[in-house]
């Protein structure tokens, strides 16, 4: 059976996380997705978060998986033809380098578009293709700051704090492979092509929508501490007493039932907490009451008993916990697959689902160069080619 993307080539140029991660997404929906990487080291990505004698990389395992791998050398003039021969088989080209750089190896969009009308040619870069910023390095952390996102973490008598994860990569990763998703969707109408351009400054901006919004209309900020600092209800992190829990969500429907479960129905009718309204101008007051609450039970008791009164809670889980976690391995969210080098390893699944389409986890991610012969024979390049071509350092 056919998956989503299937027929769909990806000349994929993309480093690190937030252009890998776009092309993960298409080639677990079935794009062939063939990552050009230099000579030698090839993307550097290659080499972050090592494990093991083999020296895997967890890094490449999880955005390169699925994929074929090319060493060319884009320096070269032999190299950059390669790329030309390969553009009118592809149906997407992307890149995440700094805009500018593909336009100075002859590789922009106008440069190769002529080559191949059809083409969705996809840029994302850290600060947007215009403005003073635009030529300007970025990494995640770079864009959860000016983003504004770290201004909104953390204590409010602390400093700002960036996530704990590369949250800019990913929502500009996601960004990009949805822009490209609707370009091919435009394509089938039109018949055309198009550029298709995202960030990691813009996608920060994107994901803080109404919290960005709530700030131009009312002009107040506040962080967002053990919470969120604009929703007016109980939502928040409590300790309990081996780790942390936490409650989200809690209106005038659910307050009898909180109440009850906590053993404070002496609040319920309190006039600093009878109402949603009441209890949003006292949740400090309400906190402080309720966080030596949680201090009484283990996070399983908590949650055994907010969840018997219909709660909308759930533990603070840790990696070990969630990588054993019976919701996360019922709906494939994590899987074990046979890796080639490294036998049955664990990793991160596919969020979605399609009903006639089932997709496939890929358990490798490829070695550096390991497609190049099987790809420049497709283009018509003959063996005694291929082997002048690696004595002149194109390949």
């Amino acid at each position: 059976m056919s998956r989503p993307l299937e027929g769909v080539r990806v000349l994929d140029f993309t480093i690190f996380q937030q252009g890998p991660q776009a092309t993960l997404v298409l080639a677990d929906m079935g794009a062939d997705v063939i990552k050009i990487e230099p000579l030698m080291f090839g993307d550097l990505g290659r080499v972050l978060a090592m494990h093991g004698p083999d020296r895997l990389s967890a890094y490449h395992l999880a955005h390169s998986r699925g994929k074929r791998s090319v060493t060319i050398n884009l320096k070269t003039d032999e190299g950059r033809e390669i790329v030309r021969r390969m553009v009118p088989g592809a149906d997407v080209m992307v890149h995440n380098f700094r805009p500018g750089a593909m336009e100075k190896l002859g590789l922009g969009y106008d440069d190769v578009r002529p080559l191949n009308e059809r083409l969705i040619y996809a840029h994302a870069s850290g600060w947007g293709a215009r403005g003073p910023k635009a030529n300007h390095p970025a990494f995640d952390i770079a864009a959860q700051a000016r983003g504004g996102l770290m201004s909104m973490t953390g204590e409010a008598d602390g400093g700002p704090l960036p996530a704990g994860v590369a949250i800019a990569d990913y929502g500009g990763a996601m960004n990009l492979a949805i822009a490209i998703l609707a370009a091919l969707y435009a394509r089938e109408t039109t018949g055309a092509g198009q550029k298709v351009e995202t960030s990691l400054f813009g996608s920060q901006i994107a994901a803080q929508a109404w919290e960005l919004q709530y700030f131009i209309l009312s002009g107040r900020k506040k962080r967002s501490g053990r919470g969120h600092a604009y929703l007016p209800t109980i939502w928040r992190t409590f300790r309990t007493a081996d780790g942390w829990a936490v409650v989200g969500g809690v209106g005038d429907d659910r307050w009898p039932a909180f109440c009850t479960a906590l053993s404070i129905v002496e609040l319920q009718h309190d006039a600093r907490f009878a109402n949603a309204g009441a209890r949003n101008a006292n949740l400090d007051a309400l906190y402080e009451i309720i966080d030596d609450k949680f201090t009484t039970k283990t996070t399983a008791e908590w949650i055994a008993l907010l969840e018997s009164h219909d709660m909308i809670c759930a533990p603070v889980a840790d990696y070990a916990d969630l990588i054993v976690d019976p919701q996360a391995l019922a709906n494939e969210y994590l899987v074990t697959v046979d890796h080639p080098s490294n036998g049955p390893t664990q990793v991160v699944g596919i969020p979605w689902r399609f009903s006639e389409m089932p997709l496939h986890v890929a358990a490798g991610a490829p070695e550096l160069g390991q497609h190049t012969e099987e790809v420049l024979l497709s283009l018509g390049y003959s063996w005694e080619e291929i082997g002048a071509l690696r004595e002149r350092g194109a390949v």
